[in-house]
């Protein structure tokens, strides 16, 4: 089991450093430059935020995110090892699946992706309803194929921690995808509706 441990480790190293770098990261900081991702930092009285005080608060939140890996790397149970070692395979089939959901619903959205905020949702000039792939029958599988992975991530690693990011991720994601929601539905009127009534809002077939 030690070199499925090994192999696990890099795995999810690779794939995480993969989806929050260079498929989240990179694509929100090129779109911010050209004015078509939502700022972290909202406008005030009209006022806009200067692009290294954007950086500079992803830094804080990376930052605040390693300490709190450092300090709360804390099992949730003291369970034996050979308990652990049962876990790893379905936890690391389950963040596989999750991750391969999520990257089929990034490619089905292609150019009508972008990150919305707590605050803000950010429709293009030519945005359009994607309903192909996923989106078919669920219209949020980005989200869904994330919080599938954490938990997954759960089952490999039982620490305070990742239990949090999988709460965090959970009540954030359905926040953020009632908004997204609301704008569609501001936008596209009808076609919104029709198209909500024939797919289900977070969990493929269920709800």
């Amino acid at each position: 089991m030690k070199i499925f441990e090994i192999i696990a480790n890099i795995v999810i190293i690779l794939s995480l450093f993969y989806v929050s770098f260079v498929l989240t990261l990179a694509d929100w900081l090129a779109g911010l430059r050209k004015g078509l991702a939502v700022p972290l930092l909202p406008e005030r009285k009209g006022r806009k935020y200067p692009f290294w005080a954007q950086i500079g608060l992803v830094v804080i939140g990376l930052g605040i995110f390693a300490a709190m890996v450092w300090l709360l790397w804390i099992p949730l149970l003291y369970l034996p090892y050979q308990t652990l070692q049962i876990l790893d395979v379905p936890g690391l089939i389950i963040y596989a699946a999750g991750c391969i959901f999520m990257l089929w619903a990034r490619r089905s959205l292609g150019k009508m992706w972008g990150i919305s905020t707590s605050q803000q949702v950010k429709l293009y000039e030519d945005h359009q309803i994607v309903q192909g792939g996923p989106y078919a029958f669920v219209r949020n599988p980005m989200y869904f194929g994330w919080i599938v992975a954490m938990f997954g991530l759960i089952l490999l690693y039982p620490v305070w921690v990742v239990l949090l990011m999988f709460l965090f991720s959970l009540f954030a994601f359905i926040g953020r995808a009632r908004r997204e929601d609301t704008a569609l539905a501001g936008r596209f009127g009808e076609v919104w509706t029709e198209y909500k009534k024939r797919t289900k809002f977070l969990v493929p077939f269920i709800f």
